[in-house]
């Protein structure tokens, strides 16, 4: 398949549909699509709440994706953003259009804010942030944030896939000058070295500066919940210090001396992590320490030197070690019972069903019901849960994906081809898009009903793509110097 065409140019596409028949209304977008290359049949009666089974593959005769800008200006007006899940699409109502397409290095990070889709990274030793306009494509700001000393590991802007609103928050390690000098400290101990960082809070829509502060000390880690920045450094005696600020002034909202060392080898942090989400922060270290995100207050913490495992959700966490085996905390710290399992790494949930908490035995996934811990189901498999949405799982091995119901365990249908997974499974919640291969062995995104695994459409994918990813909501496609927008 060829590359796509630019902005000024439409390729003729014919679209067979797989039922044969005129589709549903289609569900509201969170972007403006451009109109196809033909009007669409008017809608017809929504599909029956058991659909027939299907007899038709879906075919597309096409020689790229198209790159519709010159339709945008006959498309309505978008609907209002929708809130989705990180991980998760908007919602789809038919095969995607290939929207525009910018150069992007393959290193730089990509963010979706309010209107926009943030581009930054470190080039010529310069951290650089690029807004886009989520429609169109077109570059709205670039903001140099000043110089990074190498690729610093902090240097960045924190967020967690999901549409971080209005303001976009960027932190840059810069250079640390020569005899020091730096005394711009916001917290209340002396910093180890002269490390330093500086925040800018950035208006998504202009690139305007709306704030601008620092943080001193030897950095570990810092990520963002909400409009708001936890910081984690490494005080002069070893032990943690974890802040929560406000992002946009740096106002410090609480703050955390942790009991016991953390691992150091040469200066270096050594084995430490910080994970956080709108309910926990887990510190790990030689020891694992759960905060409660609003206040900073310790839930629990578990003896040093042991081997410890710490996981999050979103009402729920569980800590782990090999001796005592794990234990699920309540949002409180109250311990609600002991397994012996970890909880899988859901890259997309929608959080549904709220009250079935998934664990991996290794080799076998346990639904258990919260908040007591009851047995629900049990089911052996090599793949690993990936996404929870609409009370179903899908599972990801390295030959396709499997879904499975979350309230039962009981497998409902499986990807039917035997297809290198070089991209997990992506949903808006009613489908799922997953990696397929062409009769000739080119590779293909094929959408299944979440429900039932009927097919959908599927599309091809043009030569040089190396991920497809949900970003906010939006399908993005990556290539080693390029960024694809669909819509």
């Amino acid at each position: 398949m060829g590359r796509l065409r630019s902005a000024a140019t439409m390729q003729d596409v014919e679209l067979v549909d797989v039922t044969g028949r005129p589709r549903a209304p289609g569900r509201p977008r969170t972007w403006l699509p451009p109109s196809p290359p033909d009007e669409p049949p008017a809608p017809g009666p929504p599909r029956s709440a058991r659909p027939r089974r299907r007899r038709w593959v879906a075919v597309l005769v096409v020689v790229g994706l198209v790159v519709a800008g010159v339709a945008v200006g006959r498309a309505a007006a978008p609907a209002p953003p929708a809130v989705v899940a990180p991980g998760m699409l908007a919602p789809l109502d038919g095969p995607p259009w290939a929207r525009w397409r910018i150069s992007v290095p393959r290193s730089a990070d990509v963010l979706a804010a309010t209107g926009a889709l943030v581009v930054s990274g470190v080039r010529d030793r310069r951290f650089q942030v690029t807004g886009y306009d989520e429609g169109s494509g077109e570059r709205l700001w670039t903001r140099d944030l000043g110089p990074v000393a190498g690729t610093r590991p902090l240097t960045g802007c924190p967020h967690t896939g999901a549409d971080v609103g209005p303001v976009v928050l960027c932190v840059v390690e810069p250079p640390v000058l020569p005899g020091g000098g730096w005394s711009h400290g916001t917290v209340p101990f002396p910093a180890p070295d002269e490390r330093w960082a500086q925040i800018s809070a950035l208006d998504a829509a202009t690139g305007d500066v709306l704030g601008r502060w620092t943080v001193s000390g030897r950095l570990a880690a810092v990520d963002r919940i909400g409009d708001d920045l936890v910081v984690l450094r490494v005080g002069a005696d070893g032990h943690a210090r974890v802040g929560r600020y406000a992002g946009a002034d740096g106002h410090r909202l609480w703050w955390y001396r942790g009991t016991t060392p953390l691992r150091l080898r040469e200066g270096i942090v050594s084995g430490s992590e910080l994970r956080v989400n709108e309910s926990f922060v887990l510190l790990q270290g030689w020891s694992a320490t759960v905060l409660d995100a609003a206040d900073g207050d310790e839930l629990t913490a578990t003896p040093p030197r042991s081997f410890i495992v710490g996981s999050l959700s979103t009402d729920v966490y569980g800590t782990w070690s090999s001796g005592d085996g794990g234990v699920v905390h309540d949002r409180t710290g109250r311990p609600l019972f002991s397994s012996r399992a970890l909880f899988p790494t859901i890259t997309a949930s929608d959080g549904a069903p709220p009250d079935v908490l998934v664990m991996d035995e290794g080799g076998t996934l346990v639904g258990r019901s919260l908040p007591d811990g009851a047995e629900l189901w049990r089911h052996d498999t090599y793949r690993a849960v990936r996404v929870q949405s609409g009370g179903h799982l899908v599972l990801l091995g390295v030959d396709g994906y499997q879904v499975v119901a979350a309230r039962t365990g009981l497998s409902e249908w499986e990807s039917p081809e035997r297809v290198l997974m070089w991209w997990a499974p992506l949903t808006d919640g009613a489908t799922v898009l997953g990696a397929g291969r062409s009769p000739t062995g080119r590779p293909t995104m094929e959408a299944r009903r979440l429900s039932d695994g009927e097919l959908e459409w599927v599309l091809p994918i043009e030569d040089g793509v190396r991920s497809v990813e949900a970003i906010g909501g939006h399908l993005v496609l990556r290539s080693r110097d390029e960024l694809i927008a669909l819509t």
